[in-house]
């Protein structure tokens, strides 16, 4: 493929604005603040990959387990790869509700034969902060050999300041640079490769090939991305239906909802966005989206529809003028979670299934047609199908979404911010367990009001079109 946009977008990745020409639209666009965030486009030697993956291996020897905490863009991605091997002890840990942490132990018959990788490109993630400091707890004293922290160098000082000196480190990206986001940091990154290696059996020839059928992949996806993205340009409402292989798993689908959703989302007076990779029959509303390209290798394929889905968000962004690599609006709850910190929870009302749906039918607006119903807690399958066959049933006439935990703050708020086709019901556990081995009640009930105080201030920024309940 040989257009413009494409040599604007390839000239641009990971130089500065100054470096950029003013005819380039990535100049506007592809900076977050001043920083550089274009630093996932350009292609990585595999010589840094393997040479940051040895300095790692002396800590994974005698390690059998691997827990990896995070958020949103930092731990999708990697849950994504664990749907394409079995019998391996990979767990991803993104939830403040104890029984997530409760959950992965069990499973874990060693303890001391297991790595926890905690991974915050600012290194001050309160989610990650917390949840690392809570299974510090399980090691005792030999913490320091079973944490790796992943963040940006310039966060290193800031994990010191926050206890972690001991700890071992590593730059996300490869060439220690920081002009990649969390959205995407996959498959670019050691976010990305570092599990990937871990489920390869640390084979670096597997690794490598790979890695070559992926690159192999590039240019035909960055073509059929321009021709999607400019076949789009001009629809109106932007709703969006990706679609993937149900062999993924759901974690890809959140993953591709935040790269949608926070990359366009409230970016731009009346624009309309909505992602799904869930539709069970046709909609002619949502405009499919999809790599028809095939590779045979199931992780290089991964990677190629992460790296096209990226590309066609790059290129859609430019012919609509959308800076997609900021997400100012997050800013909002943070704020408001600074404010009411250490302030009461009880007073969230309990309330019935029944009655909550009762609840949303008196303040729903007529214009919002579809309802996210955001569960901050570690809930089972059952009952996720339980909350969305209920709302389905009420709510015919709309479209219902229910995401799970306060990943959704992660990877779903910047659009929720200026959206005002969407009802927002944000739900707690009634009660939540804080009662696990080895780890102190104390911390454990710390958590707990984190995540109560996140539900307490999404809800009061986005008062006119949520509820919040505590569900029972």
């Amino acid at each position: 493929m040989s257009n413009r946009l494409e040599q604007y977008f390839l000239d641009a990745q990971g130089k500065g604005r100054e470096e950029l020409s003013s005819n380039n639209p990535y100049v506007k666009i592809g900076f977050d603040n001043g920083k550089k965030r274009l630093g996932w486009v350009r292609v990585t030697a595999f010589s840094l990959i393997k040479d940051s993956l040895e300095e790692i291996s002396p800590l994974l020897e005698g390690k059998e387990n691997f827990i990896f905490i995070g958020m949103g863009g930092s731990i999708n991605g990697i849950k994504t790869l664990f749907y394409l091997f079995k019998g391996h002890k990979l767990f991803a840990l993104d939830s403040l509700d104890p029984a997530a942490v409760k959950a992965i132990l069990k499973k874990i018959k060693n303890i001391k034969k297991t790595l926890v990788v905690s991974i915050s490109k600012s290194g001050t993630t309160q989610e990650t902060q917390l949840l690392s400091m809570t299974l510090r707890e399980v090691f005792g004293k030999d913490w320091p050999k079973h944490f790796l922290w992943l963040a940006d160098p310039s966060a290193f000082e800031k994990l010191d300041s926050l206890g972690w000196q001991p700890a071992e480190r590593m730059p996300i990206q490869f060439d220690a640079q920081t002009d990649v986001g969390g959205r995407f940091s996959c498959p670019h990154t050691l976010i990305f490769f570092l599990p990937l290696f871990v489920l390869l059996k640390n084979d670096m020839s597997k690794l490598k090939e790979v890695y070559d059928a992926y690159l192999s992949s590039l240019e035909n996806a960055r073509a059929e991305a321009y021709s999607l993205a400019e076949k789009y340009k001009d629809k109106d409402p932007a709703y969006f239906f990706p679609q993937v292989s149900p062999s993924l798993g759901e974690s890809f689908s959140s993953w591709i909802v935040q790269l949608f959703q926070e990359s366009l989302g409230s970016k731009k007076e009346g624009f309309k966005i909505k992602t799904t990779c869930l539709l069970k029959k046709k909609n002619n509303s949502f405009l499919p989206v999809k790599l028809k390209a095939k590779i045979k290798n199931p992780v290089a394929s991964l990677m190629s529809q992460m790296y096209f889905f990226q590309v066609f968000i790059a290129f859609y962004s430019a012919f609509k003028d959308i800076n997609f690599v900021d997400q100012e609006f997050v800013e909002k709850y943070k704020d408001a979670m600074r404010k009411i910190e250490g302030s009461k929870t009880d007073d969230i009302i309990s309330l019935s299934l029944p009655k909550i749906i009762k609840e949303v039918k008196g303040k729903i607006a007529g214009k919002q047609k579809f309802i996210e119903v955001v569960l901050y807690f570690h809930p089972s399958k059952e009952t996720i199908a339980k909350v969305n066959q209920a709302f389905s049933k009420a709510f015919a006439d709309r479209m219902i979404f229910v995401f799970v935990g306060s990943d959704w703050n992660h990877h779903s708020y910047q659009a929720a911010f200026a959206e005002k086709n969407t009802f927002y019901v944000f739900l707690l556990a009634s009660t939540y367990d804080d009662n696990v081995k080895n780890i102190s009640r104390e911390t454990l009930n710390k958590n707990i009001e984190k995540l109560k105080i996140i539900s307490k201030a999404t809800h009061l920024t986005l008062k006119d079109k949520s509820l919040l309940f505590r569900l029972v």
